[in-house]
């Protein structure tokens, strides 16, 4: 078993839950997932960074939001680079 840094649910959360703000969002790098995330960002009606549940979370489960299209872009750019070298 390895020592797992990150957030997770102390309680069952619905789907479609804020779970935080970006106003009380703990200063943390979440979980990423490209099979089945349980989270998003999302940018409430105020403005506001939120947190959100996109499917229900069993207590327990830490908090993964997908992984990004920037993310990917940044890997293949990259190699790119190195590849030109």
């Amino acid at each position: 078993m390895k020592n797992l840094d990150g957030l997770y649910a102390i309680n069952d959360i619905e789907q479609e839950t804020v779970i935080f703000t970006e106003k009380d969002m703990p200063d943390c790098e979440l979980h990423r997932s490209s099979t089945n995330p349980n989270c998003e960002v999302v940018e409430l009606d105020n403005g506001t960074s939120a947190l959100m549940s996109v499917r229900p979370i069993s207590a327990g489960e830490f908090f993964c939001v997908a992984e990004s299209d920037d993310e990917d872009e940044g890997d293949w750019e990259e190699e790119d680079m190195m590849e030109e070298d």
